[in-house]
């Protein structure tokens, strides 16, 4: 049987490496609603269910590393087939847990197995264009992933209140993989035999050659402190809105959703400036808007004026600020690599996941109504070692080509 290919001049192809990409925070948002349930069914508190999103980013963080360095030598299209097929299976088993331990084991795998969507996407991305294209292609790909964590939430709500069973998430998962693998037997091989690895002993040395590259480095780092602002965020959302404000599963959606949309208007307006983006300058606004939030979130409440309403609007000012300064600085970090760019983005995402997975493990200690304050405090924190990051690329004076294909 003739199977269809989809190739990188098809309007399909930035849809494919979207829904690829969008693995991860469906992954993530269809199981948090559920949080409760999990917790009265292995009788455990909120807080530890929390912590299965660091063991979850953890896996996700060591198969970035390897899935990308993998596909410089074995190509695209195999390792996304591998990899898909683990997450299937682990995903299956998950919703089959008999015990919470068992559960933290398996999403470790799961994490481990559906990282090789988001690292491959952006990979074949990075094959297939440089520059302003690249840019561009990043934000298309982004803003249609970005819908994941709108409608996730959504899933996972009305799987959960309907089904009053925390495996129904898990039953949605396993039938996007099955999707993910027709999508993975269908899209073209994008990295030629040429460009390929020679040698498994290759690849070591390759992580090496990214290591002493300061503007790749540097941005990747930076990348990974804002996104970890980000991270906290969704990691604490559902508890921060279900447990602190009360506001129910619908309005929680609701407030969720309109802080993704405000990461999609940042990324839409990326895609329509690609062409001057490219400059960091531009993450000067982003970052100062940062700090100005987390700011603003204390001082309302020192007032006593935080509700649901008021930390939305200032999440959705995070959002649109942190979704900026990401997409810029992974564009920048991609740029100043020349070759091995799964490997490079197996480093890029590995340490921007480890960072985020950290930040979730610290924020996971904290219980009540103090978690408000002690998420913007980290998040604060994790800004202004971004922007430190920042002003270090500059102060080296590190530039990228923005030559175009």
């Amino acid at each position: 049987m003739h199977i269809p290919t989809i190739t990188r001049n098809s309007k399909l192809f930035p849809i494919v490496l979207a829904i690829f990409a969008a693995l991860p925070p469906l992954a993530i948002n269809t199981y948090a609603p559920a949080i409760p349930l999990i917790a009265n069914s292995f009788n455990v508190t909120d807080s530890d269910v929390l912590a299965t999103f660091t063991t979850y980013f953890i896996g996700f963080s060591f198969g970035m590393l390897f899935w990308g360095a993998v596909s410089d030598k074995y190509g695209r299209k195999n390792i996304i087939l591998i990899g898909t097929i683990i997450y299937v299976i682990s995903t299956i088993l998950c919703s089959l847990s008999t015990s919470f331990k068992m559960l933290e084991l398996l999403r470790l795998i799961q994490g481990l197995s559906d990282s090789v969507g988001g690292v491959i996407a952006f990979s074949i991305a990075r094959d297939c264009y440089k520059g302003h294209k690249l840019t561009s292609m990043i934000a298309t790909i982004i803003i249609i992933m970005l819908v994941a964590p709108i409608v996730a939430p959504i899933i996972g709500t009305v799987l959960t209140y309907t089904t009053n069973t925390w495996q129904s998430s898990f039953h949605f998962l396993t039938l996007y993989g099955v999707i993910l693998l027709i999508f993975a037997l269908m899209i073209e091989e994008t990295l030629n035999k040429d460009d390929r690895q020679k040698s498994i002993k290759e690849l070591i040395p390759s992580y090496f050659s990214h290591f002493k590259n300061p503007g790749f480095m540097l941005a990747t780092i930076a990348s990974g402190m804002a996104w970890t602002a980000l991270f906290m965020y969704i990691a604490s959302a559902s508890i921060i809105y279900l447990k602190i404000y009360n506001t129910g599963p619908i309005l929680y959606c609701i407030y969720y959703a309109a802080a993704v949309i405000a990461s999609i208007m940042a990324n839409l307006l990326i895609k329509r400036l690609s062409s001057r983006v490219n400059n960091l300058r531009y993450t000067n606004i982003s970052i100062s808007l940062l700090i100005i939030c987390c700011l603003g979130l204390f001082i309302v409440s020192k007032l006593n004026l935080d509700n649901a309403i008021n930390y939305t609007i200032f999440m959705c000012i995070l959002c649109l600020s942190v979704s900026f300064t990401c997409t810029i600085l992974y564009s920048f970090s991609m740029n100043v690599v020349s070759h091995n760019f799964g490997t490079a983005n197996s480093i890029s995402n590995f340490l921007k996941n480890m960072i985020a997975g950290g930040g979730a493990l610290v924020i996971s200690y904290y219980h009540g109504s103090i978690l408000v304050n002690i998420v913007s405090f980290y998040q604060l924190l994790f800004i202004i070692l971004c922007m430190l990051l920042v002003l270090a690329i500059y102060q080296l004076k590190i530039k990228t080509s923005i030559d175009e294909d």
